[in-house]
């Protein structure tokens, strides 16, 4: 079993590390298990939703990863991360609650609830008012027993609210096995180059095909 079935407390080595930091923070990296995007370099891939279906009046996107870290005290810790980041462009409010979220491991154990946070400040239920834009983190602190390396894929069932209806969205994520980081330095005439020349193209085959340039977060310049 990965995940132990249970409510949801966030524990206060949680709070202090995003909070105040601590000290040999590492990261898990998970991609959406399809239709993913760029994130950036720490997030590395989303998944982007138009909702409520048919109207296409919010944006919502969603990155993943994993959190190893110590606090203060010498303990160490792993959270799921989940960064949320809402564009409403609709006249509706759209609302999410933070303990209502769930996080499914393989075989259906699941974590129901989490923290959320707008920046550094720890929020409760999540409003986004029409014409608004706002992104927050979600917290799952996962339980001593867990090992983000074990997780090769979590669910995040996300309940939502807009114009009076509430529907529920579930998001696949899959553990990324491998990112590599790199910095280009070759000039290249087009712009700059989706490859690694340092000095030689570098290239190389993992999983069902080829890659050789940022693809949902496996490959990112520095």
């Amino acid at each position: 079993m990965v995940l132990k079935a249970m409510a949801w407390p966030v524990a206060l080595a949680v709070a202090a590390g995003l909070v105040a930091g601590c000290n040999g923070v590492s990261y898990t990296h998970f991609r959406p298990a399809d239709n993913y995007r760029s994130a950036g370099a720490d997030w590395l891939a989303k998944r982007v939703y138009t909702l409520p279906p048919g109207e296409r009046q919010v944006e919502v996107h969603l990155a993943a990863r994993g959190r190893t870290a110590t606090n203060d005290k010498g303990v160490e810790f792993e959270t799921l991360n989940v960064r949320l980041t809402i564009k409403n462009k609709g006249e509706k409010a759209l609302t999410l609650t933070p303990a209502d979220i769930r996080l499914l491991d393989d075989e259906g154990n699941t974590l129901t609830g989490a923290e959320a946070y707008a920046g550094r400040n720890r929020t409760g239920t999540i409003t986004v008012a029409g014409g608004a834009d706002a992104t927050y983190e979600l917290v799952f602190d996962l339980p001593p027993e867990t090992d983000l390396s074990a997780l090769g894929s979590v669910r995040v069932r996300w309940p939502y609210t807009y114009d009076d209806q509430t529907r529920t969205v579930t998001t696949k994520f899959l553990r990324i096995e491998e990112v590599y980081y790199y910095r280009p330095s070759y000039y290249y005439p087009y712009g700059p180059s989706p490859y690694y020349h340092d000095p030689w193209y570098y290239d190389y085959w993992y999983g069902p095909g080829w890659r050789s340039r940022f693809g949902g977060g496996y490959y990112h310049y520095w």
